[in-house]
């Protein structure tokens, strides 16, 4: 019984309601949050490489280089951290990936690309290629051992919490 009272928890009632609150597990928040928090490591990581992936000597051979930085569109600029439904109730899943243009152009970045013909510009031209500018699976390989244990501090603080805020009896003075 010492454990209980140091709890400040008397009764059987008080305890049962303590353990049904808690029993009901974090929030579907506090849960969108912890994932987004322990995916930010890896989400910055990525658009920091494919920052650098930007410009770079040499990344436009035999065009004018541009005089000014494009304004908008980069790949780096869509990627996010996306809630996805998988199967049935209370399952979740939080992925890594692009949005907007970087939907189109994210492969071609990270893998490179073949030297290939382009009909439709300059009246058809052989393009050489392109280097591959790997920011997703570096970035993976090295935060994804972190991910998990990220999430289950966040969760175990946001139980703690809980836990602290539970009912407990007023003492009783004689």
């Amino acid at each position: 019984m010492a454990p209980l009272k140091r709890s400040g928890v008397s009764g059987h009632q008080e305890l049962i309601a303590n353990l049904r609150e808690l029993a009901k597990g974090p929030t579907e928040a506090e849960i969108d949050q912890a994932a987004q928090k322990s995916l930010r490591p890896m989400l910055m990581k990525t658009k920091d490489r494919l920052k650098t992936a930007r410009n770079f000597a040499g990344k436009h051979p035999g065009f004018p280089q541009p005089r000014s930085p494009r304004s908008g569109g980069h790949v780096d600029e869509g990627i996010v951290v996306r809630k996805m439904k998988v199967g049935g109730k209370g399952k979740r899943s939080y992925r890594l990936g692009a949005t907007k243009r970087s939907r189109y152009l994210l492969h071609l970045v990270e893998f490179g690309t073949a030297p290939h013909f382009q009909p439709n510009f300059r009246g058809g031209w052989m393009h050489p290629g392109a280097r591959a500018h790997p920011a997703l699976l570096p970035s993976f390989d090295e935060e994804s051992g972190k991910v998990p244990q990220v999430f289950g501090q966040e969760i175990w603080a946001k139980m703690s919490a809980k836990i602290g805020r539970m009912k407990k009896s007023r003492k009783r003075t004689r």
